[in-house]
């Protein structure tokens, strides 16, 4: 009897080791973040979009050997791809330097760390010694820039702590040809890139970044950095040796100068060019308006404008009257409608190739007015609104004032 016992438990087992042997898997869906077996495939991780190419070389002038840094003037001996537009040759400096001329961070300059690596240059923008002169550096770009395509220009700068002086026209010159003279005289160009005043530059602890955004012709292959301008022309600013630093001050303006870049953007938006508290205000135009009363009434609509900041859709407080006259003057005209057209200008439509929530904005702005003309009284069946983004420009001028001059709405009667 137990012999049967025992001969039945053992069949028992072989049974259920043959049905765990021959069970299928399960097809219950898996939790998320699980594999659901040797067939399953991960989705391919989104990859990042490749960051902008910088077309500078050797853009912070680093070295591998210092051995031969020793004395001012070697940078075009130095660094391959750097050179000078006159006979007046730029300076560089290492940490890793020995000679106290061109050592880094302290030197007989002044003090100042890297802004990146280890290296920086040094260019001389003016100076009163007559055994010295003003210097500059050069390089060729990786490739020309593309005609109509927009580039974000960066490079940075700090004032020896020795100098007398910080000088403004310190920028660089966008060339399509290098530039070699023989002599040491100063160059006359109109740089395209400064400071956004054209301040004299007087950050001695630190760097300042030069910065700017540069329309291309599509000819443009090298760059040129220095101080530019004939001496008569050159605003000088006095600055105060730093507590810290030993030596002699100099009769001079002279600049290190670091991580130099050029890479091209699809709007403004892209090129960062500072902390957002340093922004310009924004610039908004306002001009009388041409208005008396002999005027008709169609007279005083065509008269008016409201002019917006950049890329913005807010009505100026300064424009509240004109437009709450507007409202009293179409009381008055119960019969009169009025037709709105907003307008942008071309870096604002730029914005809208990067930044979705810009499409549109002219017309925003029309609405941003008949909201508030129907908010005091006109009914919005009289008001009707369009936008024309930047097709129809009051100003044909690249400058600050004329591209505010293009972010407006206009008013007509009908």
């Amino acid at each position: 009897m137990k012999k049967i016992s025992l001969a039945l438990a053992l069949l028992l087992l072989c049974t259920l080791a043959i049905q765990a042997q021959t069970k299928k898997p399960s097809t219950a869906p898996a939790k998320t973040g699980t594999k659901t077996g040797a067939t399953t495939k991960e989705a391919p991780a989104e990859e990042a979009p490749a960051a902008p190419s910088n077309l500078v070389l050797d853009s912070s002038f680093e070295l591998d050997d210092v051995k031969l840094l020793k004395s001012y003037g070697q940078l075009p001996a130095m660094i391959k791809n750097w050179g000078s537009p006159n006979a007046a040759n730029a300076d560089l400096f290492n940490t890793m330097a020995k000679s106290t001329k061109v050592a880094a961070p302290k030197n007989d300059l002044g003090t100042e760390e890297p802004f990146e690596g280890s290296g920086y240059g040094g260019f001389r923008a003016f100076t009163k010694d007559p055994k010295k002169t003003r210097s500059y550096l050069q390089t060729r770009l990786t490739k020309k820039l593309a005609k109509d395509k927009l580039y974000c220009v960066r490079f940075n700068v700090s004032l020896s702590d020795l100098s007398k002086w910080g000088a403004n026209n310190v920028g660089m010159f966008i060339s399509d040809r290098k530039v070699q003279n023989t002599n040491t005289n100063a160059l006359a160009f109109q740089p395209q890139i400064t400071e956004k005043t054209n301040a004299p530059i007087t950050t001695m602890s630190g760097w300042e970044t030069i910065c700017g955004t540069y329309l291309a012709t599509g000819r443009e292959e090298y760059i040129i950095i220095g101080c530019f301008g004939i001496e008569a022309d050159i605003k000088l600013e006095k600055v105060i040796k730093p507590a810290s630093q030993e030596g002699m001050i100099m009769p001079d303006a002279y600049y290190y100068i670091d991580n130099v870049e050029i890479v091209e953007i699809v709007s403004q938006g892209e090129c960062f060019c500072g902390k957002k508290e340093d922004k310009d205000p924004d610039l908004i135009y306002s001009r009388a308006s041409a208005k008396n009363v002999d005027m008709k009434p169609a007279e005083m609509v065509k008269a008016t404008s409201v002019w917006f900041s950049y890329l913005s859709a807010e009505i100026p407080s300064m424009f509240e009257q004109e437009l709450l006259d507007m409202a009293k003057l179409l009381e008055e005209n119960p019969t009169m409608k009025l037709d709105l057209v907003g307008h942008s200008d071309n870096d604002e439509q730029n914005e809208t190739k990067t930044k979705k929530n810009y499409i549109g904005l002219a017309q925003t702005r029309a609405e941003s007015v008949k909201k508030f003309l129907t908010d005091n009284g006109v009914a919005a069946s009289r008001i009707t609104v369009s936008g024309k983004d930047n097709t129809v420009p009051a100003s044909d001028k690249a400058t600050p004032m004329g591209k505010a001059q293009n972010r407006r709405v206009e008013f007509s009667a009908k």
